[in-house]
């Protein structure tokens, strides 16, 4: 079995990877004392030690707002990490998959999806440090793959990290009958967890390079609400309050295009779109239920 090292394995995407690969692999999950990955000299002592085949580094800052108000901290976990990640990779001839995000493209004033291919100049610090981790990673290492992935959500499982996502923020505004404001400025994909997973093993057989990653999207995220809205059944579309202002300086659009991962993975990676995701997330959740 080829043995491939998790990084941020409690995570919302790492502790359900984690679970999925576990009967084809031989995992490696280290705790952060175990692989501090801003420290080099402890990330190449680990991976000379455990010696894996693929590194599928997920652990990350996330959160926007911290690091807008965290810089350093943020630099030093979404860049240097990523840095030290990649030299290691580089020198111990492992293949590193590390995600990105579609944050990258907060600063684009195009509309429809965006490619790789096009210019970017990300507006925040997250988004700028991802696009750094990016050049610096495929710079040390040009067989490394960066995953720019979109806004994830999942239902609650036992066991698993779940955050604050847009199917749980819909559904309990509908439990609570509490309004739920949704930008018309903003276009952006959202992904089922369930399918990044299920493709994550596919990437490590993908050229080095940076590839968009997740459900595309033509749809605001007020017309996205709807549409979740109608999906669910839910009579009340008032639950969904169109919010016009946000966003007022440039239409926020980080929305996807796919057809490079497509292309390279010869078809193995194909996500559903964003309404085709919610529909099919709900249809496996009513089959457990049945």
């Amino acid at each position: 079995m080829e043995k491939v090292l998790i990084t941020g394995a409690s995570g919302f995407v790492g502790s359900r990877l984690a679970c999925a690969m576990s009967s084809s692999y031989e995992l490696l999950i280290p705790s952060h004392r175990e692989f501090d990955i801003t420290s080099l000299q402890a990330i190449c002592q680990y991976i000379e030690h455990h010696r894996p085949h693929a590194i599928v580094h997920l652990a990350a800052l996330s959160n926007t707002g911290y690091c807008e108000e965290h810089p350093d901290e943020s630099y030093l976990v979404n860049v240097t990490g990523v840095e030290n990640l990649a030299r290691a990779a580089a020198q111990y001839g492992c293949k590193l998959i590390f995600f990105s995000s579609d944050q990258v493209y907060n600063g684009n004033l195009e509309m429809g999806l965006l490619d790789e291919t096009i210019p970017v100049a990300p507006e925040n610090h997250y988004g700028r440090h991802k696009l750094l981790a990016e050049e610096r990673a495929l710079e040390l290492c040009p067989e490394c793959v960066a995953l720019r992935a979109t806004w994830m959500y999942d239902a609650p499982h036992a066991g698993m990290h779940t955050h604050r996502n847009f199917v749980v923020n819909v559904k309990e505004a509908i439990l609570q009958g509490t309004p739920l404001r949704f930008a018309t400025r903003e276009y952006r994909g959202i992904t089922w967890v369930g399918e990044v997973v299920r493709h994550v093993p596919h990437t490590l057989l993908l050229p080095g390079g940076v590839y968009n990653f997740g459900a595309e999207n033509h749809l605001n995220t007020y017309e996205t609400a709807l549409a979740y809205l109608r999906i669910l059944q839910c009579p009340d579309r008032s639950l969904a309050v169109a919010d016009e202002e946000r966003f007022s300086a440039h239409v926020r659009n980080i929305s996807i295009s796919t057809q490079k991962i497509v292309e390279a993975s010869h078809g193995a990676i194909q996500f559903l779109d964003t309404v085709e995701g919610l529909r099919h997330f709900e249809s496996c959740a009513n089959s457990l239920l049945s």
